[in-house]
């Protein structure tokens, strides 16, 4: 029993090391949006054909939904978009 332990615990270990190394390596690689209230702080990760990732602090983002809009309109454009929200809905500024 106490094998079957280790090594399910070796095996949640990896994945989460996996998890943090993919994440690094996003943030490392990618063109970054950061956007920055007294409401909450969001970082979006891009490339020019994708939103890549984010980070985010006091409010919640939809990633999934928020990735398919992105390329449906392109990310340009929804960089543009998203930045006007935010600055628009919160008393803070966007920084490329």
């Amino acid at each position: 029993m106490k094998k079957v332990l280790i090594i399910i615990g070796g095996v949640v270990l990896g994945f989460a090391v996996l998890g943090i190394a993919i994440f690094a390596i996003v943030s490392l690689t990618s063109q970054k949006m950061k956007c920055t209230s007294s409401v909450g702080n969001i970082t979006l990760m891009y490339s020019d054909n994708t939103i890549s990732g984010y980070t985010a602090t006091g409010m919640s983002y939809d990633f999934d939904t928020q990735k398919q809009y992105a390329q449906s309109i392109g990310v340009e454009d929804y960089l543009d978009e998203f930045e006007d929200w935010f600055e628009e809905n919160t008393d803070g500024v966007c920084t490329r």
